[in-house]
């Protein structure tokens, strides 16, 4: 009985960590986190704001990103189900949805899911191939967050945050690099020679 309780226990981890590890794969989703957390944080500045905004928020606001939920893996719109889900009521057209709750949302959806993993899947994510040490290989982050191990609990800590950060980061330096781009490729257009025909 025991065995076949802790193999149905280890599918259902190993089902979640697929679903989680799809979450992280959203660009729509990370694109919301990345915009919540960088208005949350008084590290990044107005520019920084606005070329998130223009560049992965309002674009991703467009499709309305996907999250799908951790326990049953369906799929939900973060942009309808937030308009829907705030009816009056159940009254059609009766609700109010705040872009900050959406964002909000968002990264904690992210920051959820990065609980769901293993170790070598954030080092992964972050496109990283070190050589993790033996006692953090095939580690669910959750069963160091529950250890009464005080190192344990800090390295899950500082692989959620340290990730959370390394994504608004990229983001920010992504969202920047196409607002350069489209400055350059303006100021060409201003210039540039028609062709001849």
């Amino acid at each position: 009985m025991t065995n076949s309780k802790e193999k149905a226990e280890q599918e259902a981890r190993e089902k979640m960590r697929a679903i989680a590890l799809k979450n992280l794969n959203e660009k729509d989703l990370l694109n919301f986190a990345i915009a919540y957390l960088t208005q949350s944080n008084p590290g990044f500045g107005e520019e920084d704001n606005s070329a998130v905004d223009e560049f992965l928020y309002q674009p991703s606001l467009k499709k309305g990103p996907n999250a799908y939920d951790l326990k049953t893996g369906d799929k939900a719109n973060l942009l309808l189900d937030g308009l829907l889900g705030s009816r009056k009521g159940g009254k059609r057209y009766t609700g109010q949805v705040s872009e900050y709750d959406m964002i909000e949302s968002a990264a904690k959806i992210v920051q959820d899911s990065l609980g769901t993993l293993k170790v070598s899947d954030v080092i992964s994510l972050l496109g990283s191939d070190v050589k993790i040490k033996d006692a953090y290989k095939n580690v669910y982050l959750g069963d160091l967050a529950k250890s009464d191990n005080k190192e344990y609990k800090q390295i899950v800590q500082t692989l959620i945050g340290g990730y959370m950060g390394y994504m608004t980061t990229q983001g920010v330096s992504k969202a920047l690099g196409t607002r350069a781009s489209t400055i350059k490729s303006g100021l060409e257009n201003i210039v540039k020679e028609e062709d001849k025909k």
